[in-house]
């Protein structure tokens, strides 16, 4: 089993613990919280009697193989790197990093080690992936694709009040690109390739967070469109379109309510599954990374040169959009 920490105690942690139970390769051994008394009541609450809300202390408690990282974007670099440093594998959710210099230099220090460092994504790493692939290749020569996901923040309102949000808080590196629109890049890349050229737009809110935002990926012969929101919501989904058929996929984020139309049919390729099956899906290959390394030594190259490939075209993002972040 291998010894598990988590930092935060949010509901994207709780969600994963789910998962990572799932797949009977884990063993929750410690939580961290800023506040003690949250990181213990976590921790009981999931059968755990080590809680912490000192960092380095947890990270050198010897009590930990891999740690999952749930904190704000801001900080997931330095806690990263702690982790690292004291011989702990990573996973870390989405953004990994706040750019893809931050994440080469994690990368290789991860490899020296002979550590993992993975980016939490769930839709690369869920059961159905070969699934959508196959049912990719079947629509020929692409011709033309639109990648979407834009959902109203249920903190919008609040938000708009003056009241402080985090997922709109630029010191904590947030916003809309990095919340929600990281998946749109994911999608495209994954399932198109890198760009030739990356072109964006972005629309802000009062404190200069990005609240919607637009790119166009270049291929040669043809263009990506990504459209993605915490302002508004959209219904239509994503669709890449073959010379020989459409593949419609309902939530990019998850590779969920997936169509093939070819010949003016409309066939189910994958449907949707519990928030637990999916992020399970991510806890298992970090499982096999870190315990079945060879065997997988080739899958991971390939995730770790497809992080590396959207966190550069998010930095293209950042730059041509001009979303801009506070120094630290």
């Amino acid at each position: 089993m291998i010894r598990l920490g988590t930092v935060g105690t949010s509901f994207i942690c709780r969600s994963f613990l789910g998962g990572a139970n799932l797949t009977g390769e884990f063993m929750l051994s410690a939580v961290y919280s800023r506040d003690y008394d949250n990181a213990l009541a976590f921790a009981e609450e999931h059968g755990c009697d080590k809680a912490f809300c000192d960092l380095n202390e947890m990270a050198k408690s010897g009590f930990l193989d891999a740690v999952y990282i749930s904190s704000p974007n801001a900080f997931h670099y330095k806690q990263s790197k702690l982790f690292l440093e004291n011989g702990i594998h990573v996973l870390c959710e989405k953004p990994i990093v706040t750019n893809s210099q931050e994440y080469k230099e994690l990368l290789e220090y991860a490899n020296r080690k002979k550590l993992i460092y993975l980016e939490a994504i769930i839709p690369r790493h869920v059961a159905h992936y070969s699934k959508v692939k196959q049912a990719l290749a079947s629509i020929g020569k692409i011709r033309a694709a639109k990648i979407d996901f834009c959902q109203r923040s249920s903190r919008l309102d609040s938000f708009l009040e003056g009241k402080q949000q985090n997922i709109f808080d630029m010191s904590l590196k947030a916003g809309c690109l990095m919340d929600i629109g990281v998946y749109c890049v994911y999608g495209a890349l994954d399932l198109l390739g890198e760009p030739k050229e990356v072109k964006a737009q972005a629309n802000f809110l009062y404190n200069g967070a990005d609240g919607l935002g637009s790119a166009i990926l270049n291929y040669g012969d043809f263009s990506a469109v990504l459209t993605y929101a915490k302002t508004c919501e959209s219904v239509n989904g994503s669709e890449i379109i073959g010379d020989n058929g459409t593949l419609l996929i309902g939530k990019i984020s998850q590779y969920t309510d997936v169509y093939l139309i070819k010949d003016g049919k409309k066939q189910e390729v994958f449907g949707t599954v519990s928030k637990a099956e999916l992020m399970s899906g991510e806890a298992k290959r970090f499982a096999d990374y870190i315990l079945r390394y060879e065997e997988n030594l080739s899958d991971y190259k390939n995730v770790c040169n497809l992080t590396r490939s959207v966190h550069k075209t998010m930095d293209l993002i950042k730059l041509d959009a001009e979303i801009k972040y506070p120094k630290n």
